[in-house]
């Protein structure tokens, strides 16, 4: 679906069948054709840095690049992060493990979720919500460790009870 809002224009198209680089870069050209953009208008590409985006021949940076030289690829800043949180030290892994585990005792099981919930509340507490982790949701890691700061008072009591 193509959209055109207060000088913004919006993409929002589905791959059909395949999620092929030459798929995603008939998707841009046909929105490019569609509201009469050439390549001259793009600085900058940022990717997740999979191989069907940055593959030197056939990836899609490398088919941008045939219709644009001029445009700079970067890898995502947030991929990088999940990278570089994938090679903490050990003792930094132990802690942030042992942190998971205590807030997913809580956030996966019904029961303890909403007593926990009751206790935040009754004791005033700011926040009475725990975000589940797993390491598919690796942009949670940051948000788990402030909630956890932010109630660790809370949490404490609630694990010795």
């Amino acid at each position: 679906m193509w959209k055109r809002t207060k000088n913004e224009f919006l993409f929002c198209e589905p791959l059909e069948q395949t999620t092929k680089a030459i798929d995603i870069m008939q998707k841009i050209q046909d929105f490019f054709e569609k509201n009469d953009f050439t390549w001259d208008i793009v600085g900058s590409i940022c990717t997740n840095g999979a191989p069907v985006m940055m593959g030197v021949r056939s990836g899609f940076t490398a088919l941008v690049k045939q219709n644009a030289p001029h445009v700079i690829t970067t890898h995502c800043v947030l991929h990088r992060h999940a990278l570089a949180a994938k090679t903490l030290p050990e003792n930094l892994k132990i802690v942030f493990q042992k942190v998971v585990e205590a807030v997913n005792f809580i956030r996966a099981r019904a029961l303890n979720h909403r007593l926990f919930k009751t206790f935040c509340d009754e004791m005033g507490s700011e926040h009475s919500i725990l975000l589940l982790h797993t390491d598919v949701r690796w942009l949670s890691r940051g948000l788990l460790l402030n909630c956890v700061f932010e109630l660790s008072t809370e949490l404490e009591i609630f694990l010795r009870g």
